[in-house]
């Protein structure tokens, strides 16, 4: 049900965007033209965001959050760019970057589960941390060795950033639906003490959940950097919450114990769909409006945060019930 509400929200945002984009829908070889250009646009933007999605849904299902997966990001691709280009940037920088994203992911999940630390404070925390790291590794500079690796830009195009979705929506999907350690995240998230009574061990999980969020952070970063090319202080700043609205409107509680992958895949090309349409709807703005239709971004945003909670409190009291 939730599904097909979302997909029909997707159709809508696509036909609306549409409409004051200039361009040419009223006949069907426009729609699909339309189409077609803006998903061979919008899928390679939209990988760094549906690629953290993913990780973001585990964590949530904890009772957990993850504040500094937008921080994660720019650090994992600050450190690769410190690295030379070339053919050995795949030996050198990629291993090292997934060594950092993992490593990154364990200490938010340390800090979660050894520490005792509730995961709002200890990733709002870590954000400001990851993100003060970023400056002293790139000193205000701005670095590019990205465009010169070999085959790296096709990480960045639509058919690498298709595969790469593929995988990690399709792989994950496929593991999450099928896993026991699915059970036993959502255990954890829906009541901790019940979780160690039946043998969960509860604190390892937190960890593993958070090592994967990190890991995915590289990905993300990969995508990111292949698509981009360049990489400063300031990357991806405000990624965590185009990512936890994704999660949110997807279905996944925000007090943990249900998640869907399913939900945060369409989610996530909501959000990307109204990103991608505000800047479209640019010069339909200035010509009819006061403001520059850009300026809402973070206030739709905010909306949708909040229909999302809203609705998934609903949906709660009405199982519950």
């Amino acid at each position: 049900m939730r599904a097909a509400a979302l997909l029909l929200l997707l159709v809508l945002e696509l036909a609306v965007f549409a409409s004051v984009s200039g361009a040419d829908v009223s006949t069907l070889p426009g729609v699909l033209g339309y189409l077609e250009l803006k998903f061979l646009d919008l899928i390679p933007g939209l990988a760094p965001v549906l690629v953290l999605s993913v990780g973001m849904t585990l964590v949530l299902v904890t009772a957990g959050i993850d504040l500094s997966v937008g921080s994660m990001l720019a650090l994992v691709a600050a450190v690769m760019s410190c690295c030379e280009g070339g053919a050995a940037f795949w030996f050198t920088a990629v291993p090292l970057g997934l060594l950092v994203g993992v490593g990154l992911g364990m200490f938010n999940g340390v800090l979660v589960s050894r520490l005792d630390i509730p995961p709002i404070v200890a990733t709002l925390g870590t954000m400001i941390f990851y993100r003060g790291l970023c400056q002293v590794v790139m000193r205000d500079a701005e670095r590019a060795p990205f465009f010169d690796v070999p085959g790296y830009e096709w990480l960045g195009g639509f058919s690498g950033s298709l595969i790469m979705l593929g995988l990690v929506a399709g792989a994950g999907g496929w593991f999450w639906s099928r896993s026991r350690w699915r059970r036993e995240l959502l255990l954890v998230g829906g009541n901790r003490v019940a979780a160690r009574y039946a043998g969960v061990p509860v604190d390892r999980r937190l960890v593993e959940t958070y090592a994967v969020m990190g890991g995915l952070a590289w990905l993300a970063a990969m995508c990111f950097t292949a698509r981009n090319g360049a990489v400063n202080a300031s990357t991806a700043t405000g990624l965590e919450l185009k990512v936890i609205v994704a999660v949110v409107l997807g279905g996944t509680r925000v007090e943990g114990g249900r998640g869907s992958l399913l939900g945060s895949v369409l989610g996530a090309f909501l959000v990307a769909v109204l990103d991608d349409g505000l800047r479209e709807a640019k010069g339909w703005s200035d010509e009819h409006l006061p403001f520059e239709v850009s300026h809402l971004r973070y206030l739709l945003l905010g909306l949708l945060l909040v229909s999302g909670v809203w609705l998934n409190t609903r949906v709660s009291r009405r199982d519950a019930g």
